[in-house]
């Protein structure tokens, strides 16, 4: 029943390198863990893949940059257990990770992907959340007890506001196979990516207890595609889309939390004010744009 982490990886390698010790530290050693580096400058990762020695671990390096949303389809593409986490090179998981989530997985076939309970940590490894993590746990299922959500169910919550922690899922191998790749949307392939399991037919799983720690950046490639407009872009462009999709399911309630997008057009307010603040007018103005259509 083996679990492949896969480490989509670009950045620090110092966090590389605690990502690795904490797969290493699983309470099961029925484990397989891959890194794709996506081209970052250096090569302090293979060497201390190589100097690891451990069988278990493997390394492989993009011939080109694919970006963050190419590199995660790829990753996904190279699976070889009966499970697949796809974890931020940055992030960590609890000696318990492996073990949780695929006692998940097993206890029920229909499920496809498991949120296990997660810790927001910063730069640093120090526990703090910010305002993003209070929003998320105040709108997610699950919080105090493991609840399982049908298609339509979890597709209508996501597309309302995105409470996922995508890099602590782990999903059904079997099933990621039929996941198409979405060229455009780095923004939002992660929510791409779940919800195109659940248009499959999947499950998913929320279980509370602490199983994952979460590295937030305050300077991040997504706050950056943010401030530029960019993120919000793509989000209400695949919004539109995914909303045609589940229009033409018959997935009436999930088709209005796309097309109304809330917690999206909230985000993109939140942004636009703070634009406003610091007299970035050109930005703001599209940015607050954004915040008012809906698709």
């Amino acid at each position: 029943m083996t679990l492949h982490v896969v480490v989509p990886y670009w950045g620090d390698p110092g966090h590389l390198f605690g990502a690795v010790a904490s797969v290493r530290a699983q309470s099961t050693s029925d484990w397989l863990l891959t890194i794709v580096d996506d081209g970052y400058p250096g090569t302090a990762a293979a060497e201390h893949v190589g100097a690891l020695a451990d069988p278990r671990i493997d390394y492989t390096r993009n011939p080109e940059r694919l970006g963050p949303n190419g590199n995660t389809y790829r990753a996904s593409r190279l699976v070889q257990g009966e499970y697949l986490c796809m974890m931020g090179h940055d992030d960590l998981l609890e000696p318990g990770y492996a073990e949780l989530v695929v006692a998940r997985m097993e206890a029920d076939p229909a499920v496809v992907v498991v949120q296990p309970g997660v810790t927001v940590i910063d730069e640093d490894g120090a526990v703090r959340g910010g305002l993003a993590d209070r929003v998320k746990a105040a709108i997610a299922p699950g919080a105090k007890a493991p609840v399982t959500l049908d298609g339509e169910t979890a597709a209508r919550s996501l597309l309302a506001g995105n409470w996922l922690y995508t890099p602590s899922l782990t999903y059904r191998a079997s099933a990621v196979e039929k996941v198409p790749f979405h060229p455009g949307i780095d923004a939002i392939h992660d929510l791409a990516f779940v919800l195109d399991l659940l248009l499959d037919g999947g499950v998913l799983a929320v279980d509370p207890t602490p199983a994952f720690r979460y590295r937030r950046h305050r300077s991040s490639d997504s706050s950056q595609r943010a401030r530029d407009g960019i993120r919000f872009e793509q989000e209400q462009r695949y919004f539109g889309e995914v909303a045609e999709e589940l229009r033409a399911r018959g997935w009436t309630r999930a088709e209005r939390a796309a097309r109304l997008h809330l917690f999206s057009r909230l985000h993109a307010a939140k942004v636009g004010v703070d634009l406003l603040a610091a007299r970035d007018v050109a930005r703001a103005g599209q940015v607050l744009r954004r915040a008012v259509r809906r698709v």
